[in-house]
């Protein structure tokens, strides 16, 4: 199966979960994960800033349908005196990023951004983006654009970096290139999976980690079951 099949298939699993009626609750879910998972990372991280009272830099996203609603979390570490969040701000097919402030204005792709002109190039420390899925080498599958991989390959620093999805969209073969974005987590409503390294033998290992509040998964994660 060719990318743009692979990609299909999962765009059209995005538009099944944005039209179902478990939808504020899988984004609910998503919400919480999210949510406990920054508050984490925020925490390490500050403990190695040099500066303890320097801001954590977050890069999150205004959402289109088809993708989380991420507004809560937009809304709540804004208010943080700890955080500094900006949004994607699209320049042709070039991806900048400025601070998050209202009100925002419809750009490229339908999608909702700041108006300011003036970018920021703070060091990013997190990034949540959105992606249609992953591949076995754990990097995004997007939509074809290629405008968040241009984006991170030009950051002196890799960010940590979370994949967000309302389904469990993994492909068990690599279809990616080394220019795509890759993370170390991947989280859905449904299941969370993670890359790791052990420490005592520095071996690979993947983890998958279910909500049980889902009877049953939907029947492609057996895969990743298996696979993992």
């Amino acid at each position: 199966m060719t990318k743009e099949l692979i990609r299909q298939k999962f765009k059209n699993r995005l538009n099944k979960a944005k039209d179902s009626q478990n939808k504020l609750y899988m984004d609910l879910i998503l919400n919480k994960k999210i949510e406990i998972l920054l508050q984490q990372i925020i925490s390490n991280l500050k403990k190695q800033k040099r500066k303890p009272h320097s801001r954590i830099n977050i890069l999150l996203y205004f959402p289109l349908d088809i993708e989380f609603n991420c507004l809560k979390l937009l809304n709540k570490f804004k208010k943080q005196k700890n955080t500094q969040i900006f949004l994607p701000f699209m320049s042709d097919i070039n991806l900048k990023m400025v601070e998050y402030r209202l009100p925002l204005g419809r750009q490229a792709f339908g999608i909702y951004q700041p108006n300011g002109s003036l970018f920021r190039n703070n060091k990013l420390d997190i990034a949540i983006i959105p992606v249609l899925g992953i591949d076995m080498d754990f990097r995004r599958i997007g939509f074809g654009k290629g405008i968040y991989d241009r984006f991170f390959m030009n950051l002196k620093k890799q960010p940590i970096t979370i994949f967000v999805s309302r389904a469990l969209n993994y492909h068990n073969s690599k279809i990616t290139q080394y220019h795509d974005v890759k993370t170390s987590i991947y989280i859905t409503p449904f299941a969370t999976i993670k890359d790791k390294i052990h420490d005592s033998s520095n071996i690979k290992f993947r983890s998958i980690s279910t909500n049980s509040r889902f009877r049953r998964l939907p029947s492609f994660t057996q895969n990743i079951q298996h696979k993992l």
